[in-house]
């Protein structure tokens, strides 16, 4: 019995440390400045549904510097769709 109960703790703090770890990375992420490429450069956009919202498409809507002090020349694509900027 003890057994079982160790490994069912050993599995929840697995799985618990796997969902923190998990949502860090995503939270991350969505706090990046997003940018859009404009005459071969990226320019910032805002924030999303403020300032711009992605409509459904296929193409990439934003772009995201996954590491702006290492390297600050890659931008990665972060949402999907096309760009159209928000009515103000």
């Amino acid at each position: 019995m003890k057994k079982i109960k160790l490994i069912l703790n050993i599995t929840a703090i697995t799985i618990a440390l796997a969902g923190a770890i998990g949502t860090s990375i995503y939270s991350q992420e969505s706090d990046q400045p997003q940018y859009i490429p404009v005459n071969n450069a990226y320019t910032p956009v805002g924030d999303y549904g403020a300032d711009y919202n992605c409509h459904d498409s296929t193409g990439v809507c934003t772009y995201y510097q996954p590491d702006p002090v290492a390297r600050p020349q890659e931008y990665l694509p972060h949402h999907k769709g096309k760009y159209v900027p928000a009515d103000k």
